[in-house]
């Protein structure tokens, strides 16, 4: 596949429009992105059609394919760009990451970050720890899509979460009065609680957090308490 073929994926994808169920897509994203309206079992059916027929990008066209994608005006094609991303990640290389920072900076909404944060850059800085340091860049950024990477990336690590750097990044992103920060700190620690429940418990009462952290944070302890 090259960049020339996505307008045969268009094309494909353009006959399965579906106009009512775009609106609904596009009320459910507050208008922020256009749709074809197709939803995701027929959407990833269709993308392995057309890449059974035109093949995977080459590795010295994934940044063009992938950024071309992420341009097109359907938000459908920034998934086609995931489902991609997604089964091409075990052969991560280190240059990876200027592609996973594209994605997370560009058109974002939750949507595509939340994905590419605990499968792209989760994988990518499991796969090279040494490269966590990009991370420690991204929490003190003022880019609050690269701020809920930061806190999110650990989320399928389960005991092997890096607790110190979970616990660092929500401190310093605390104060935060953005919805989706306060949001990403309540689910870092609601899915850590899982396997180090006490650590979570001491780390909430002992630290200053929003009201919806705090609540999300807390839900799986609590119904564990709860059921016993």
């Amino acid at each position: 596949m090259n960049i020339a073929d996505l307008e045969q994926l268009r094309s494909l994808f353009a006959e399965h429009r579906n106009d009512v169920l775009a609106g609904k897509m596009k009320g459910y994203m507050r208008n922020h992105f256009e749709f074809y309206g197709i939803q995701s079992p027929l959407r990833r059916e269709l993308t392995k059609k057309f890449l059974d027929e035109y093949g995977f990008p080459q590795e010295d066209q994934v940044f063009e394919v992938i950024t071309k994608l992420w341009s097109m005006d359907e938000r459908e094609m920034a998934c086609v760009a995931l489902q991609i991303m997604d089964m091409r990640k075990r052969k991560f290389h280190l240059d990876d990451i200027k592609l996973i920072e594209y994605m997370t900076v560009h058109k974002s909404w939750w949507d595509t970050v939340d994905h590419i944060a605990s499968n792209h850059a989760g994988h990518y800085f499991n796969k090279f720890p040494e490269q966590r340091g990009i991370a420690d860049e991204w929490i003190r950024s003022d880019n609050l899509w690269l701020q809920r990477s930061a806190i999110l990336f650990q989320l399928k690590y389960k005991q092997e979460t890096d607790m110190e750097r979970l616990f660092h990044y929500i401190t310093l992103t605390a104060d935060s009065n953005e919805f989706f920060i306060q949001k990403a700190i309540g689910w870092s620690l609601r899915q850590y609680s899982k396997y180090n429940p006490d650590a979570v418990i001491n780390f909430v009462e002992s630290n200053s957090l929003a009201n919806l952290s705090k609540r999300e944070a807390l839900k799986v302890v609590q119904r564990t308490m709860l059921s016993s």
